[in-house]
């Protein structure tokens, strides 16, 4: 799939936990195969809406494996690989070369945030590592790269063909990426939940990653922009924003609830610290924000 440019929602499972915490091996699989079956055009786990930081390495590489297999080259799977150190990104993104999978994803290590020539040697360094493509996620989250920086990446470093981009002005580094970058950048795709799918498609971008939870309903809207119906695809994605709007409070748990209201999984527990849980109010919100837009969630359990 390295050949074809990744284009479409790339949505992206949260990882499921049983109410002891323990991963939900029954739960990943459901979720994994909801992703596919809802219509999603690719599959990104683990990364931040999968609670990566709150995962052991063996429970990375279960996951690589379950979605490789799954997926079993119906959708692309590009997995999470930001680790601590860039010793331990690359050990991981060797395991999920191996495995099968078609790209990694991974942010500089930033238990302390990186420097500008730390940021480029490590996606230098894990570039050279791999034969499969790397995404640069470019984040807030320790050290957001302006384009400049990224496109210098991008044209020097072997195998760093894209770019999740998810900054505070992602559009036009966007678009100063693509302008500049010529054909060392395959493709930029966007984040923060979808909230700017229309803007980022008439910017040029190849895609979206975001949870999976809605998968079906971003999908189509995407769909309806590559087939051309610009207005129509603008129109539903409206009608989506105000739920869009409150996972960007509440996050995983959000995306959580959503699923279990979906019959996909069957707990809603969260394991990374420092959440901030919904009350009564938020989930009657949830419920009536779903139901304004059930028409558009094709998937049923």
């Amino acid at each position: 799939m390295a050949d074809k440019q990744f284009r479409g929602i790339f949505a992206i499972p949260p990882t499921p936990f049983n109410p002891d915490e323990t991963l939900d091996s029954k739960g990943l699989d459901s979720i994994l195969n909801f992703t596919v079956d809802a219509g999603a055009h690719g599959i990104v786990m683990p990364v931040m809406a999968s609670e990566y930081q709150a995962l052991d390495d063996g429970e990375r590489h279960v996951i690589a494996e379950r979605a490789v297999a799954i997926s079993n080259g119906r959708i692309p799977v590009v997995v999470g690989v930001t680790g601590v150190s860039t010793s331990h990104t690359i050990a991981l993104s060797r395991h999920a070369q191996d495995t099968g999978a078609d790209a990694v994803i991974a942010m500089p290590p930033h238990g302390r945030a990186p420097s500008r020539d730390e940021a480029i040697k490590f996606f230098d360094d894990l570039g050279r590592a791999l034969s499969i493509p790397v995404f640069i996620q470019n984040h807030n989250l320790g050290y957001g790269m302006d384009a400049e920086t990224l496109v210098k990446v991008m044209r020097n470093s072997p195998n760093v063909d894209y770019l999740k981009e998810e900054t505070t002005y992602a559009g036009q580094v966007t678009t100063q990426v693509i302008e500049n970058a010529g054909d060392a950048c395959k493709g930029v795709m966007g984040g923060t939940s979808g909230r700017w799918i229309p803007a980022e498609f008439n910017r040029g971008q190849c895609g979206n990653m975001p949870a999976s939870h809605m998968a079906d309903v971003l999908s189509a809207i995407w769909n309806k922009l590559e087939a051309g119906d610009l207005d129509g695809g603008r129109a539903d994605h409206n009608r989506v924003l105000p739920l869009i709007s409150f996972e960007n409070v509440y996050g995983v748990e959000a995306f959580k609830e959503v699923l279990v209201r979906r019959g996909v999984i069957e707990s809603a527990t969260v394991r990374s610290p420092g959440r901030h849980g919904m009350d009564r109010h938020d989930l009657k919100e949830l419920d009536r924000l779903l139901a304004a837009i059930s028409d558009l969630m094709t998937w049923r359990a």
